[in-house]
């Protein structure tokens, strides 16, 4: 864990203490004694109160946090490395919604694209092999391979068998 993170989640913390102490304490010192003589029965409502608003504001925190792009204009989430380096691939770190097509319908060259099947083999691409690619990372480094980061709402093809076709 950084220090970062460790500062965050102290302040988080402290968020959450603040939220559930300031109604607990104002409903239970000034605001319900008008209203509920015993003083058991005050604090008892005053905690339960002080206990939702951290709860909601420990709920809204997460939500914050948690959304797509991040909270306040920063970026949410670790950085993603996102590489093409074959020759017609294509690497998306991100939600495709269309399709892809890599390929020119024509017949497979004699290199197959990494982690495709040619004659009952399957080839890796070499990162995978080697382990080396870095966690959160998006790789396509076989020719005409594709590699997506997300969900793919579409087809893909890469040309790879004749019945595939370009796709323009």
């Amino acid at each position: 864990m950084t220090g970062g993170t460790r500062w965050l989640l102290a302040g988080a913390g402290a968020v959450a203490m603040v939220a559930f102490t300031v109604p607990t304490v104002t409903c239970g010192m000034w605001l319900l004694p008008a209203l509920v003589s015993d003083a058991a029965a005050r604090w008892g409502v005053s905690s339960a109160l002080g206990a939702a608003v951290a709860a909601l504001s420990v709920l809204w925190g997460q939500g914050f946090a948690t959304r797509p792009g991040g909270g306040g204009g920063t970026a949410g989430g670790p950085t993603r490395s996102v590489q093409a380096t074959g020759t017609r691939a294509v690497a998306v770190g991100a939600t495709v919604q269309g399709n892809i097509s890599t390929g020119d319908g024509g017949v497979p060259g004699t290199n197959p694209p990494s982690g495709h099947t040619t004659q009952g083999t399957t080839t890796a691409s070499p990162q995978r092999q080697a382990g080396t690619a870095p966690s959160g990372s998006v790789t396509a480094s076989g020719e005409r391979s594709v590699a997506v980061g997300g969900a793919v709402v579409g087809d893909i093809t890469t040309g790879d068998r004749p019945s595939e076709g370009d796709r323009r």
